[in-house]
């Protein structure tokens, strides 16, 4: 390959928003692509779908594919949609996650809250306010 074209070894950012198909996308891809990026940002929809025996299917696995390269490092769910409550256990439809690959985590300080004060809500116009996310999201302890 000459000029670059077709260079994907280095470090680069996917950023991604395709309303419910990021699923798909992310088993479609294989590991060995996923590992070119440094950064991941994917704004995932349904996971209210969480309680449902297929839904959890679907999203454990992604996610397990995604966590054999990358740690989360932010979590911001979606003010667009009231989240679901099932018995104690809140469940934002929509949340924008953000991973780094696992050679470049130097984590000292976990977050303790999510929203934090650098979140702002998605939309200002958006019907409900941002939703304090549960630790249980994001607290490994």
């Amino acid at each position: 390959m000459g000029g670059g074209e077709g260079n994907l070894s280095g470090d680069l950012i996917l950023q991604m928003d395709i309303d419910g198909s990021e699923y798909s996308v992310i088993f479609d891809t294989p590991e060995e692509l996923l590992k070119r990026f440094r950064i991941i940002v994917i704004e995932f929809h349904s996971m209210d779908s969480l309680i449902s025996p297929l839904g959890y299917d679907l999203i454990r696995l992604t996610f397990n594919k995604i966590l054999k390269h990358f740690t989360v490092v932010h979590i911001h769910p979606n003010n667009y949609e009231k989240p679901l409550l099932f018995k104690e256990f809140v469940l934002p439809p929509v949340m924008e996650f953000t991973f780094l690959r696992n050679d470049r985590v130097q984590i000292s300080n976990k977050a303790l809250s999510y929203p934090n004060n650098l979140d702002a809500p998605n939309g200002a116009d958006f019907p409900h306010e941002d939703h304090i996310l549960p630790k249980c999201w994001y607290n490994t302890n």
